[in-house]
């Protein structure tokens, strides 16, 4: 396993791939199996292996690794060489959770365990790459809400108001109301 151009040293070094599903059920409190999918996290990599103790430099090399950051104080992204890497199509990877680093029992070696999860996973580029949604163009029931000729300092009108208001303009002024323009007519035919 190569972790930037570091080859990580040790023995029995195993690696276990993970890709977690995020669902949301929707049966409440029924039996039901209805699920709503929620996307896909990040993949990680859990990675174990054994450390000779009389050899502390390589313990001491991968937590440089993990505390790694760049110039702006982020965290360091590596590029990761691994079979199991490759066959999960993780090109990238950033130190995640912990790294642990446990004596064994008879001292002469340390049980060194770190997660590395995948940076900029694909789902996560799918998803940057969809269009942003603009919140003055959404839409309820094909009818722009918010739209442009519409007057910044008028309220949006609920689904319920648009029907009175187009019922409202289909019927007309009642017959005591009368245009503005009329009534000044009037008044001054009455004054004559």
């Amino acid at each position: 396993m190569m972790i930037g151009d570091y080859q990580v040293q040790g023995s029995n070094l195993q690696v276990v791939g993970g890709l977690r599903i995020s669902n949301e059920e929707l049966s409440g409190a029924s039996s039901a199996t209805d699920r709503a999918h929620k996307g896909f996290k990040p993949k990680t990599l859990t990675v174990s292996l054994q450390i000779k103790q009389s050899q502390p430099e390589q313990l001491t090399r991968l937590i440089e690794l993990a505390e790694g950051v760049d110039k702006a104080g982020k965290q360091t992204v590596y590029t990761l060489v691994d079979n199991t890497a490759k066959a999960m199509n993780i090109r990238q990877v950033q130190f995640n959770d912990n790294l642990s680093a446990r004596e064994s029992a008879d001292k002469r070696l340390w049980q060194v365990q770190f997660t590395l999860a995948e940076y900029r996973s694909v789902p996560e580029k799918v998803e940057q790459r969809q269009p942003k949604k603009d919140p003055k163009k959404q839409q309820a029931d094909g009818q722009p809400i918010g739209s442009d000729n519409q007057a910044s300092n008028e309220p949006a009108l609920t689904e319920f108001e648009q029907l009175l208001k187009q019922i409202d303009e289909q019927i007309g002024p009642r017959e005591t109301e009368q245009p503005a323009d009329d009534q000044s007519a009037d008044n001054t035919a009455s004054a004559a």
